[in-house]
């Protein structure tokens, strides 16, 4: 551990999340102690907890994350696994229909560790606990800055009966129900600009008991629309031998949460394989909704005016639609720019610190933007800006997702991309350029 900051300083997470777990680990390198806060009775078992409804629905933490994870935790990828999490590779472990056709089988080397959420936040949460100079206070109520003449942050301000908790520095990682807004509000200062994608989505998620057996060909089932379809279906085994299956429809075509209509909406997909696999699955719970209605992302590196010493991150800075799986995973980019930034800034002022850490992290955030809204931008129903460029990307785009379902380099970019170990940029190699010029468009048939 390298804490940078002399033993008397003090960093506040605001959020107990995985994004503001992994703020907290690396915070604990930097100051001499840090203090998550939480709103909600964190479990002490693999539970969900009603600060994180989404956790009841399939999560991916996109092998970029999980690098990052590794690197804050060591030895915490094999605790999952042995613990119950499951290994995927991307292309050879799971059968994958997208804009018309099966992709590519292949070893991709591109591998991921499928769980659920509350089971992966509690494992963090375990290891987060153990390191000496970091404190948790769950059912703690931030109510806002604490801020001294110069309007540097000072700290936060609690629940009416509690002192405030004083801050060189505090974390905002609370998500898209962020009131970071507010407390600039309430400090005289302007909002940040905000940037929307409307798309209106909504999830219907239940646990299977996975079958004996089914795990022969694959690990895990993705059935995605053929454009301009609003329907998708997703499948992945988690821990103790379940299958989370997760239901998704946009722009208001939502699956239900009754029995009869959950099957009918997967046997609605394009494929009939999602429906087979779950007919006669055993249910091992209810059926649970969610409903996101617009990527947002709020602008923080624009603003004229930035505390120093307020950090925002995760969800609570920019929120995806959660059907990309980039949530977690720019989370842990949040966390670890942190570190970068706090290394670049060095010593104990944090003059100027704020300023430069969101623009350096908005930086990072353009690639996942783009490639997200640009994919939802493709339904004429999405509302959000588009530029005149827009249509010639969609059309590129297209031709390498159908480059996809033969071509297996081809392919693997396209997973390194997804999981933001590669820029886009990737995609516009010269060989990948050429076969989408030149490549005769392949029927799509299933």
């Amino acid at each position: 551990m390298v804490v940078a900051r002399d033993s008397g300083t003090h960093a506040v997470v605001v959020g107990g999340s995985l994004t503001g777990l992994m703020a907290a680990a690396v915070l604990a390198r930097h100051f001499g102690h840090v203090t998550l806060v939480e709103r909600d009775l964190l479990p002490q078992s693999p539970d969900t907890r009603k600060g994180v409804p989404q956790a009841r629905h399939v999560h991916v933490l996109l092998k970029q994350g999980e690098r990052i994870l590794a690197d804050l935790f060591p030895g915490l990828v094999d605790e999952l696994v042995a613990a119950g999490a499951t290994t995927i590779d991307m292309a050879r472990d799971t059968r994958w229909f997208y804009f018309g056709a099966w992709k590519a089988r292949f070893t991709s080397e591109v591998v991921f560790l499928s769980q659920s959420r509350s089971f992966l936040e509690w494992q963090v949460r375990r290891r987060l606990t153990a390191l000496p100079n970091v404190t948790i206070r769950p059912e703690t109520d931030v109510r806002g800055l604490v801020l001294d003449d110069a309007r540097r942050v000072r700290g936060v301000r609690l629940a009416d009966h509690d002192a405030p908790l004083s801050a060189d520095l505090v974390v905002d990682a609370t998500g898209r129900v962020s009131r970071a807004t507010t407390w600039l509000a309430d400090a005289g200062l302007p909002p940040p600009r905000e940037s929307t994608v409307s798309v209106a989505v909504g999830y219907a998620s239940r646990l299977y008991r996975r079958p004996p057996g089914a795990l022969a060909d694959w690990k895990a089932l993705f059935v995605y629309p053929r454009p301009p379809g609003t329907r998708l279906g997703v499948m992945v085994p988690v821990e103790g031998d379940r299958w989370m299956v997760t239901l998704v429809g946009w722009f208001g075509d939502h699956p239900p949460d009754v029995e009869a209509g959950f099957l009918d909406f997967a046997r609605s997909l394009p494929v009939p394989d999602f429906h087979a696999a779950i007919r006669d699955a055993e249910p091992l719970g209810p059926i649970v909704l969610h409903k996101f209605p617009a990527n947002l992302r709020r602008h923080y590196e624009d603003l004229p005016t930035m505390p120093d010493g307020l950090a925002v991150i995760g969800d609570a800075l920019c929120s995806f639609n959660p059907i990309y799986g980039q949530g977690m995973t720019t989370g842990a980019i949040g966390a670890h720019t942190l570190g970068v930034a706090l290394a670049a800034h060095g010593g104990r002022d944090l003059a100027g610190f704020s300023r430069d850490f969101q623009r350096r992290l908005a930086a990072l955030i353009d690639s996942p933007w783009l490639l997200t809204t640009c994919e939802d931008l493709r339904s004429e129903a999405a509302e959000g800006e588009r530029p005149a460029w827009m249509p010639l990307l969609h059309w590129y785009t297209r031709r390498v997702q159908q480059l996809t379902w033969r071509d297996e380099f081809v392919g693997k970019r396209f997973l390194e991309v997804m999981h933001l170990t590669k820029s886009p940029a990737a995609l516009f190699h010269p060989y990948i350029v050429l076969r989408a010029l030149t490549a005769r468009t392949m029927p799509e048939a299933a």
